[in-house]
This record gives structure tokens, sequence and C-alpha cells, in this order.
């Protein structure tokens, strides 16, 4: 049995508090006709927006189960690199977390923006949530001779 219906049972199984008024006639409306059932049922409409929020947190929450956090000291190394590479255009290997795959991902790019007040750092056409940043590696550079 899924947990809804476990918690549904648990609440409404136990009418010991309702005795008193169990057994009493039912009398309708002398001034209302009763309500339809659609439009009974659309009074609660608002609470369908609800339904799967459930499946959706565990969705993520099993995304983010991989996630290794940094430290304190690791996050302002990397705020250290972004901003060196502000100053200094250097094709970078960026290691990070995607929220959307749940997986540690390879970028290889240049530094196009950073935006502190968003949390949030431009690598070519990527946009990367800062925390999500294990490391950042310069890209060695084949000379030619």
């Amino acid at each position: 049995m899924d947990e809804k219906k476990l918690i549904e049972q648990q609440i409404f199984n136990d009418t010991s508090a309702y005795q008193d008024i169990m057994d009493l006639p039912y009398h309708p409306s002398k001034r209302h006709l009763p309500m339809e059932q659609l439009d009974r049922a659309a009074q609660f409409a608002p609470f369908g927006a609800l339904d799967g929020f459930s499946t959706l947190i565990k969705e993520k929450s099993e995304n983010y189960a991989r996630k290794k956090y940094s430290t304190a000291e690791q996050e302002i190394h990397i705020m250290q690199q972004l901003n060196y590479l502000k100053t200094h255009p250097l094709k970078v290997d960026v290691n990070y977390f995607n929220d959307q795959s749940g997986y540690y991902e390879h970028l290889k790019g240049y530094l196009k923006k950073i935006e502190p007040q968003k949390g949030r750092v431009t690598f070519d056409e990527t946009s990367i949530v800062i925390v999500n940043i294990r490391a950042i590696k310069k890209v060695p550079t084949c000379n030619r001779d």
C-alpha cells in the first residue's frame, strides 16, 4: 500500500470522535438545491496542483544523491579562480555538477560572465551554478613549431 493511502487510512478510519452524530438522519436544505458533483469537485481543483509534487521532490533528491558538497575553502578557491579568469582569458576545463542529469560533467570553454547576485557563471553558452563547480583547470595548449 502506498504512503498516501496508509496516511488516509490512519486519519479517516478512526471515527470514534463522531459516534454521537453518525446515525443522525440527513436533512437536505429547503432553501438551496443540492450542489452538482462537478461544481463540488471544482472547489477542490486548486489542490490538484499539488498532485505529483512529492514525486518531483523524490526525483530531484535522487539526482542530488551523487553530489559532493564543497567546503568553504574550496568555494573560496573556485571564486578566486573565477575572478582571475575575468582578467585573464584562458580556456579552462570546468568539472561541475549538472543538476538536470544528476551527474558531474566537464565543460571546456572561456569565461563569459560572472553573476554573483544570481550565484551563476557562464562559460561560452553554458550557465552553471557557482556552488556546483568542483574544479577549474587550465586546458593545456599545443605549441607546434
